[in-house]
């Protein structure tokens, strides 16, 4: 469990990363795909990893007993495009600045179809409020791109641990 949670966390941190550069990555790196820089490739990307990591911790196997398994592929198939939709704004359009802290909510709150599904409504809250205090705290003391990204791609991996909970 444990390295698959450290590669799909490293995994996320850099689709993260990559698909904030934008241009400036494709000029950096040209050697990589354009499709990495993406914005795109962030969104799906960290989704995707982050439904890896529900199986990776196991939460499958912790369903609510009336939970059929095309319920389970329903809400993972769900969370993907809730979780795109969550790290595609920072809430600029609501708050007038990017509000991380918000953002870190808001992606935590993208796996409401997998809470239905598990019943783990204290972890899913619990990593609601862990992403917020993460993303937005990186993004408050850092200053710096890569360290802000990296970490708030990152924290979207190992939180899901918390849904144990």
């Amino acid at each position: 469990m444990i390295l698959g949670l450290i590669i799909l966390t490293v995994l996320s941190a850099l689709l993260y990363r990559l698909g904030g550069m934008g241009q400036d990555g494709r000029d950096k790196y040209p050697e990589l795909p354009g499709w990495l820089f993406d914005t795109k490739s962030r969104d799906v990307g960290c989704g995707l990893c982050s439904i890896g990591a529900f199986f990776v911790c196991g939460l499958h196997h912790d369903l609510l007993p009336w939970v059929q398994t095309w319920q389970l592929v329903l809400a993972c198939v769900v969370s993907v495009p809730t979780q795109l939709g969550a790290l595609s704004t920072y809430w600029d359009f609501l708050f007038g600045f990017d509000n991380h802290w918000m953002h870190g909510f808001m992606c935590g709150i993208a796996f409401f179809p997998l809470a239905i599904v598990t019943g783990a409504w204290i972890g899913f809250v619990a990593r609601s409020v862990a992403l917020a205090l993460i993303m937005g705290g990186i993004s408050a003391l850092s200053g710096d791109d890569d360290v802000e990204e990296l970490g708030r791609g990152a924290s979207l991996i190992p939180t899901v641990a918390l849904l144990l909970i």
